[in-house]
């Protein structure tokens, strides 16, 4: 039955009106943004069919346009939802303190966690390392990422931040750093102090884990 022959007390878009985003399941969230079913399936039973065969809600983070099995138009405006509300978690946390690993794993989460190919940021930060912001840098294939460590610091320099906080994401799950993660550490280190930037930490994000490099002596 199309939702517009539904009881105006259960469709979702008037719920949402009327209770707020909470009152709603995530299916009808998603119906909302997918907008229109079709003559067999409501969108609340198009989105049930999408989250459970793509494997939940943080596996249609992740997806791309293809992934979806949607029209190209309602694809593209589910995507965009998903990036626009990426964005505004991590804009929220401009101006935290990141003074430690924790707290700068919940500014860089955003900008990391919904990829499946290792990517590479870096968190500009105050001289009392408050975040300005979080500029990506590079996104490799699921193998890693190539670094070129004068482009780590080249927004630090332009836009005079004091220190510098890298982050990357570890496809695999597994957050313990490798032989190249603690090279490019020890080198932006280095750079940094040359450049007056200081490199506060490199945190590497995994599956439910993480791993700060200060703590583990390659930061000093």
């Amino acid at each position: 039955m199309p939702i517009r022959d539904w009881p105006e007390a259960i469709r979702p878009r008037e719920r949402l009106i009327r209770d707020g985003p909470p009152a709603l399941s995530d299916a009808q969230l998603l119906a909302v943004v997918i907008g229109s079913g079709t003559k067999r399936r409501s969108a609340v039973a198009i989105a049930e069919s999408l989250i459970h065969s793509i494997g939940g809600v943080g596996a249609l983070a992740r997806a791309d346009l293809t992934a979806l099995g949607l029209g190209p138009v309602t694809a593209a405006r589910v995507v965009a939802a998903l990036e626009l509300g990426r964005r505004a978690l991590a804009a929220e946390r401009e101006g935290d303190v990141l003074d430690t690993p924790d707290r700068a794993v919940r500014a860089i989460a955003p900008h990391l966690a919904h990829r499946d190919r290792e990517a590479l940021v870096v968190a500009l930060l105050t001289r009392k390392q408050r975040l300005i912001t979080v500029c990506p840098v590079y996104e490799g294939n699921v193998a890693g990422t190539s670094v070129r460590i004068g482009e780590l610091f080249t927004e630090a320099l332009r836009r005079n931040a004091a220190g510098i906080l890298l982050g990357h994401n570890h496809p695999s799950g597994d957050p313990e750093p490798s032989a190249d993660d603690l090279r490019t550490t020890r080198d932006a280190v280095a750079a940094g102090r040359l450049l007056g930037v200081s490199v506060v930490d490199h945190v590497i994000i995994g599956a439910g884990r993480h791993v700060s490099l200060r703590e583990r002596g390659a930061v000093t």
